[in-house]
């Protein structure tokens, strides 16, 4: 049982890893069309599924993080009081 999880734990951990550098492809790509079906590739997934534990991992969808990474950071910082 141990070895099983060992191993589902090594999946887990290199899908992250994975989801990772799509996430910071996003952000150094924020200006370009986001490509769901690529990315989806880039980690070896149907897209449905990279959508979904993209959200899993991020909280949000790959679409939504793109549509936050393209807001300028000034936008982000709240006024002074």
């Amino acid at each position: 049982m141990c070895i099983g999880l060992t191993a589902a734990a090594h999946e887990h951990f290199r899908e992250l890893t994975l989801l990772r550098r799509v996430r910071d492809h996003i952000d150094r790509n924020h200006a370009c069309p986001l490509d769901l079906d690529a990315l989806a590739q880039t980690v070896n997934l149907p897209t449905p599924r990279f959508v979904d534990r993209f959200m899993q991992a991020y909280g949000l969808s790959p679409q939504d993080y793109h549509r936050r990474a393209r807001v300028p950071a000034e936008h982000l910082i709240p006024e002074p009081r």
